[in-house]
């Protein structure tokens, strides 16, 4: 798939591999009278394959003219594709759509690979269409929304009632927040779903991984299946083969992530059955969770003892951690800040107060001042403050959490009373909570499994939570208070994980939930299953 040139990056625009061409409109395309619409066929990729499946199916020139339709906003790729014998109208999609296809044509199939363009250069013209015809169908469209959502979504309200769409799509529907009632719409809306999904990036300069989503209706088979596969080889050398042996998942009518139908049956049901546990707390049973501190300027605000020094300002600091390899087991101690400290780590936060500049210091108007040199108070964050050099704070973190996990994540005791960036998470435990009990049950493989399918993965491989992912965790906490947290420290600290799950699992899962052996490997199966498809992706930079 190669760029369009010119505004490729801006329109969203960019050619499909003839192989998934033909892949979803072989599957799509039943025979040679279905009615099929592509709604950005760009120069005709699709089309062309259309065409190719209309002609195996004996059809006739004026039958496929008569109909396949194409729509293309671009009259020099719409030019190109009417080379294939296809109607073809030059216009965009949304008013195309608003004009003519809304609650007044169906089609058997709707084929085709949407533009992937952000919001803010979504053109507000066709935004405007875009999302009134959207707020018609019960959508709430929003600020993040991305433009192959209502192609997506508008073309699936144009299908009969046993039509079938076949769409490339970012995978980003299986996670993103956006895209959360597109997934519940999607849900409801057809029968029998399957996702295609790639190990490896299969459209060339462009670092976006994508999945076939082939959706039915009118079918008697109802369910959703993955179908994941290593590349477009792959995709060649199985064809349609390789949805056979996929098995199918019962579909939640839910908003939740799709990335769970990664799971078998047996796991899902697992996964489902605990997650409905009454003896499993929730997190906000248990603790309130809110982003880090937000400096406006880290390099200004946050320092190490060299700078301190220089600055003099040994009284105008307090401890702060900026970074999560700062933590290296579940607790922060006196110790380890003083290592940090020693280390040369920044673990300073600039903290005036609220004065006046002329009630502040000598050392601390020196150190603003040199900051105003610098322009770090023309920063946003600080330019919008009464004050730029005084950051206001809310309560102190009784424990961290890690935003973005490698291997899995962490909670970490604040007993250093540090305050932290946003680069972590800021806890704090409910009324009679025991926090060292939190913290030590919180690496369990239970805990662990659910977190791969609540938390966010990206192009990097690393697990990323938000508050509001963090805040449906959930922790067995039965008998956690037999946990020795300065055992699970220890191990921490060694890299030890192995351990610190077979000790947890033992006094969580087993004694305190009564799970089976085979039930514990399940877990540990959905937990490596998961992170080893996210870390797998870490080396393919998709």
């Amino acid at each position: 798939m190669k760029p369009i040139e010119g505004y490729n990056k801006l329109r969203g625009g960019y050619y499909t591999p003839d192989k998934i061409s033909e892949f979803i409109t072989e599957w799509a395309i039943r025979t040679s009278d279905d009615s099929v619409l592509e709604p950005s066929c760009g120069d005709g990729s699709f089309l062309g394959a259309i065409t190719k499946r209309y002609i195996e199916l004996g059809a006739t020139h004026e039958t496929i003219k008569e109909n396949v339709i194409g729509i293309e906003l671009d009259d020099g790729e719409a030019a190109k594709s009417e080379q294939y014998g296809t109607t073809v109208i030059c216009n965009d999609f949304f008013t195309c759509y608003q004009e003519n296809i809304d609650d007044q044509i169906q089609f058997d199939a709707i084929v085709g690979n949407p533009p992937f363009i952000r919001y803010q250069h979504f053109t507000e013209e066709y935004r405007k269409i875009a999302f009134a015809l959207m707020n018609k169908h019960g959508f709430k469209p929003n600020r993040l929304t991305n433009i192959w959502l209502p192609f997506l979504v508008l073309s699936c309200k144009a299908l009969k009632p046993n039509g079938r769409i076949g769409m490339v799509i970012p995978a980003e529907l299986f996670q993103v927040n956006y895209a959360a009632e597109a997934r519940q719409f999607l849900s409801d809306f057809f029968d029998k779903l399957t996702l295609v999904t790639f190990k490896r990036l299969v459209f060339d300069n462009i670092q976006q991984e994508v999945i076939l989503l082939l959706g039915e209706r009118g079918c008697d088979k109802h369910g959703i299946r993955v179908v994941e596969l290593d590349d477009m080889t792959d995709l060649i050398a199985q064809g349609h083969t390789c949805l056979e042996n996929a098995e199918f998942k019962e579909l939640d009518h839910s908003r939740d992530k799709w990335v769970k139908y990664y799971l078998s049956n047996e796991e899902l049901s697992l996964l489902k059955r605990l997650n409905s546990d009454s003896r499993i707390s929730k997190a906000t049973d248990l603790f309130e969770v809110n982003v880090g501190l937000v400096s406006g300027e880290n390099d200004f605000f946050i320092m190490n003892q060299a700078t301190v020094d220089e600055f003099n300002i040994q009284d105008s600091v307090v401890p702060i951690i900026s970074r999560s390899e700062q933590l290296k087991g579940v607790r922060l101690t006196d110790e380890d800040y003083d290592n940090l400290i020693a280390l040369g780590k920044k673990v300073y936060f600039f903290a005036p107060g609220n004065d006046e500049f002329d009630e502040l210091t000598d050392e601390q108007k020196v150190y603003i001042q040199w900051g105003e040199e610098k322009g770090y108070n023309k920063n946003y964050k600080c330019r919008i403050r009464p004050k730029w050099y005084h950051v206001p704070q809310t309560w102190c973190a009784d424990a961290f959490l890690i935003r973005q996990a490698h291997l899995y994540p962490r909670m970490i005791l604040n007993e250093k009373e540090a305050l932290v960036t946003d680069t972590l998470h800021k806890v704090r435990f409910l009324d009679d909570i025991d926090g060292k009990h939190v913290v030590a049950a919180f690496l369990n493989t239970y805990t662990f499994a659910l977190s791969e399918t609540i938390g966010r993965s990206y192009g990097g491989g690393v697990l990323t939570f938000e508050p509001g992912e963090m805040r449906k965790i959930r922790i067995p906490m039965k008998f956690a208070d037999q946990l020795d947290l300065q055992k699970i420290d220890n191990w921490q600290r060694e890299g030890e994980i192995d351990k610190i799950l077979e000790y947890t699992d033992e006094i969580l899962l087993r004694n305190g939930l009564g799970l089976s052996g085979h039930e514990i490997e399940l877990l540990h199966s959905i937990w490596n299953k998961m992170r080893g498809r996210r870390m797998g992706r870490k080396n393919q930079n998709v």
